[in-house]
């Protein structure tokens, strides 16, 4: 990888799919990093992918419901939430959300090793796409408002050797010193059991949460 291909954008791309996220769409990273210049983006990533940093694919996913708030926040201390109203909430939003193809992109093993993250080149399963994408869109959202927090940010599969036959959060957010401080996860279309042991896990722990 030469200097004329390695840029700051390219740097951060890359490290958001090796350290934060499995995946992007092309709309997702055409929005954030070139403010909606498709050509522009699109001329990018191929240059990224001719250096085999990245790799193109094709998932089928539903569109996604606005993500600007969590829709359950809870911390130590607190009483514990109401898990079926978070539910219905949740599965809600789905209502008229149709499957569609997209194009996407996840970083290759190449660029995980030489950014010491890992690497979705393999996807475990293709069907979990539309979570994966909302995932990214919960950490574009933290990069837009708190860059702090997104930079805190670690994705599960960074942090999986951690919670090993335990239960692993789509993210952690990590302090100086490396201690989780709270955990993310996109709640998808969680009915109230999933959500009662996921508050429970995170409460044995003490850790605070959120759901998106």
């Amino acid at each position: 990888m030469t200097s004329r291909l390695f840029t700051s954008r390219d740097s951060e791309i890359l490290t958001a799919l090796t350290q934060k996220v499995r995946l992007f769409t092309l709309r997702q990273i055409t929005a954030h990093w070139w403010g909606g210049e498709l050509a522009n983006a699109r001329r990018r990533l191929r240059i990224l992918s001719e250096a085999r940093l990245i790799q193109r694919q094709t998932v089928r996913a539903r569109t996604l419901p606005p993500l600007e708030w969590p829709v359950s926040e809870w911390t130590p201390g607190q009483s514990s939430p109401d898990f079926g109203s978070i539910a219905h909430r949740l599965q809600s939003r789905w209502k008229r959300r149709p499957v569609r193809s997209r194009t996407a992109f996840v970083a290759t093993h190449r660029a995980a090793r030489f950014l010491g993250g890992t690497s979705s080149q393999t996807m475990k399963a293709p069907t979990q796409a539309t979570h994966d994408i909302g995932v990214a869109q919960v950490w574009l959202r933290f990069s837009s408002v708190d860059p702090r927090q997104a930079a805190a940010w670690h994705g599960e599969d960074l942090m999986a050797h951690t919670r090993v036959r335990q239960k692993l959060p789509d993210a952690f957010l990590l302090n100086p010193e490396g201690t989780p401080v709270a955990v993310i996860e996109f709640g998808g279309s969680y009915d109230s059991r999933r959500l009662r042991d996921f508050h429970l896990d995170c409460a044995s722990r003490r850790l605070p949460y959120q759901i998106w």
